[in-house]
């Protein structure tokens, strides 16, 4: 009975080598696709180890899939943001990714909370823009930033609009048209 305390012992160290994961982290909606969100060790000799992202929740596809390597005797597992990767702490500031670890035939489950926080140094888009009259004006992705969208005809003066985020720059009523 005495041996087996201290090999339980070490299956235990082996087996909650997730629970050492930081449960909680913070990201700056800042953060683009490639940033690394956490960084972890696991010990599983004498077995090669698996870390899996089984699903998040609200669904997105912002996140990679874990990648595991082995340095210096340790496995480290990496989370990253994906290559669609637009965090918006307005629209979502919370994410939950459930993580599967498996050392050998032992297999541990845990939740990584992600939340999402607002960057002041960042210009926020005050959401959807519509003309008076209720148009609504939609954008494909593949239009780069900058490109001129519409502009704001005022009576006896000329008003641009950014269209970053439907910001008119002038002051008046007028009529819409497209460039």
């Amino acid at each position: 009975m005495v041996l087996l305390r201290p090999l339980a012992l070490l299956l235990v160290l082996v087996v909650s080598e997730l629970y050492c994961l930081s449960w909680f982290i913070d990201v700056s909606e800042s953060q683009g696709p490639g940033a690394t969100l956490q960084s972890f060790s696991f010990n599983c000799s004498p077995y090669i180890p698996t870390l899996e992202l089984l699903h998040v929740q609200p669904p997105t596809t912002f996140f990679n899939p874990p990648s595991l390597t082995r340095w210096q005797g340790t496995y480290v597992g990496k989370m990253t943001l994906s290559s669609s990767a637009r965090l918006d702490a307005l629209t979502v500031n919370h994410y939950e990714l459930q993580l599967r670890f498996t050392c050998g035939n032992q297999v541990t489950e845990g939740r990584l909370s992600v939340n999402v926080q607002r960057d002041p140094n960042r210009d926020q888009c005050a959401g959807r823009f519509a003309s008076p009259a209720g148009e609504i004006i939609q954008v494909r992705e593949t239009v780069t930033p900058g490109t001129p969208l519409y502009t704001l005809l005022l009576p006896g003066q000329g008003a641009q609009v950014r269209p970053a985020c439907g910001v008119v720059e002038g002051v008046g009523g007028g009529r819409w048209e497209d460039q």
